[in-house]
């Protein structure tokens, strides 16, 4: 059997009559083959023992499920704000930079930004019995059914989009569950 090192060739023997085996190996980009054993003379080395391989944990994927949460939802919050400062403007003006920079605000401490219809808020103002205009709805207006509706600890900052939708930051969980609007 013949060992091939940056194109020089040597042969390898078997060691006290065992067999050898080829294996080829990938070097710098060549190929070279290697026997079972030492070819040079040395101790053979298809009686290795295994030795005994440590596994270090470094944590479950469940302990980072409320971290990966909480960054998902300040990215998709960040999102939604830097949707309002570029393309075309819509219907409605855009929010202005000290609201945009509001929610931002609010967004660092831990809320997320949803958005709500007039249609869906308006609904909400006959069970509430809070005055609420459909015709030309305000922020304020909103914000008094929805915490009306939520409550004051739940609803943090309301603003009216370029598609005129209503823009709120909310709290992420209320009463330990996960907080969204329904559709």
């Amino acid at each position: 059997m013949t060992l091939e090192f940056f194109g020089e060739t040597h042969m390898a023997t078997s060691t006290r009559g065992r067999k050898t085996s080829s294996r080829n190996y990938s070097l710098f980009g060549s190929n070279w083959n290697a026997s079972g054993t030492s070819g040079w003379g040395g101790k053979s080395t298809s009686k290795r023992t295994k030795s005994k391989t440590t596994t270090r944990r470094t944590g479950s994927a469940s302990g980072y499920k409320s971290v990966c949460s909480t960054f998902e939802n300040k990215i998709s919050s960040y999102r939604a704000l830097m949707g309002q400062t570029k393309g075309t403007t819509g219907k409605f003006p855009r929010p202005t930079a000290s609201t945009l920079n509001t929610f931002a605000n609010w967004v660092n401490k831990g809320a997320i930004v949803q958005t709500v219809s007039p249609a869906l808020v308006a609904r909400w103002s006959k069970a509430t019995k809070f005055n609420f205009n459909s015709k030309n709805p305000t922020p304020t207006a909103c914000k008094n059914v929805l915490c009306a509706k939520y409550g004051k600890t739940t609803i943090k900052a309301v603003c009216r989009t370029k598609t005129g939708k209503f823009m709120v930051a909310t709290t992420p969980t209320v009463k330990g569950r996960a907080f969204s609007f329904p559709r």
